[in-house]
């Protein structure tokens, strides 16, 4: 494995002497002369002079193609500077960048290195994931912290103790890869009943570990200790259902006489009246026929007054 050891004093000493011996080809560079002669006197290791964060220096120390760049400059942007160049112009598969300011350590990240490294930012996850008499937690970061695994100890106080896995109902964003009993190791299913003084080993992701250890603590409190006994209460939800029935009761005689109203109604019914109707329109259709027929006599009568008048 070839492995670029850029910048830094003790430390660097100390990567060189772990990586040595292990068939690894090393190639350090150092901004300072004098750290470079102490490290060629100390570690036997050729050292070359120049600024890593310099494509000219790089290039004369054959940075190429390295499996691991490590930038241990003393300045965080040097450091950053350093990395970035090795990641795009050097092909290095993996950059990892020393910084003493933690803030800078998402931030680094952020921007496309792959591991930021704070001993700052370290020793403030390790106080937070370090076991104590109350928390009784571990954590531990794999694959770049994209996975962090938490060891949890049960107690007695837990409400999920004495209580079998399937009934738990534990988070979906977590898993509990094994348990850790009286120094055996129990592959969890769900029918294993959880005991005090068990330790869990759980996987999750690292934005979900504050979920999951809040998820178990919660259940320790008293509030959440009595969260299984609520899941008993079928019996007032059952009860207070009939209560609605009796509501719906009223409301059905309240249709009924709704429906006897228009029973009278329909009684009155104003059928016979049309039958008048149709026969005074009959009437007057027979009344003009009637004196169609008088003027025929009145012609008869005029012509005997006629021959009257001849007679005389």
């Amino acid at each position: 494995m070839k492995i670029v050891i850029a910048g830094g004093n003790t430390k660097a000493e100390y990567i060189i002497r772990s990586f040595k011996d292990r068939h690894n080809e090393l190639v350090v560079i150092n901004p300072n002369i004098e750290v470079v002669e102490r490290l060629r006197k100390s570690v036997f290791i050729k050292v070359y002079h120049g600024e890593p964060w310099s494509r000219i220096a790089l290039e004369q120390c054959n940075a190429f193609d390295a499996d691991v760049f490590i930038s241990l400059c003393e300045r965080d942007t040097d450091n950053y500077a350093t990395c970035l160049m090795a990641k795009r112009m050097f092909n290095a598969k993996k950059t990892i960048c020393v910084v003493d300011n933690p803030l800078n350590v998402d931030y680094f990240k952020k921007l496309g290195l792959d591991s930021v490294i704070s001993s700052t930012y370290l020793l403030g996850q390790t106080i937070m994931s370090e076991s104590s008499v109350e928390t009784l937690t571990k954590t531990l970061s794999l694959d770049d912290n994209r996975i962090t695994v938490v060891e949890k100890v049960l107690l007695t106080k837990y409400a999920i103790c004495h209580r079998p896995i399937k009934e738990i109902r534990f988070p979906k964003y977590a898993s509990i890869a094994a348990i850790s009993r009286d120094h055996q190791i129990i592959i969890p299913s769900g029918d294993v009943v959880l005991q005090p003084k068990d330790v869990l080993i759980m996987v999750t992701a690292p934005h979900n570990q504050k979920a999951l250890l809040r998820y178990v603590e919660a259940e320790a409190s008293p509030a959440a200790r009595s969260t299984p006994k609520p899941a008993a209460q079928p019996a007032p939800k059952s009860a207070a259902q009939p209560a609605p029935k009796p509501e719906e009761k009223p409301a059905k005689p309240a249709e009924k006489p709704a429906v006897s109203e228009p029973k009278p109604a329909k009684k009155p019914e104003p059928k016979p009246e049309p039958k008048p109707k149709k026969q005074e329109a009959k009437k007057p259709e027979s009344k003009p026929a009637k004196p169609a027929k008088k003027p025929e006599p009145t012609k008869g009568k005029k012509a005997p007054a006629k021959t009257s008048a001849r007679k005389k």
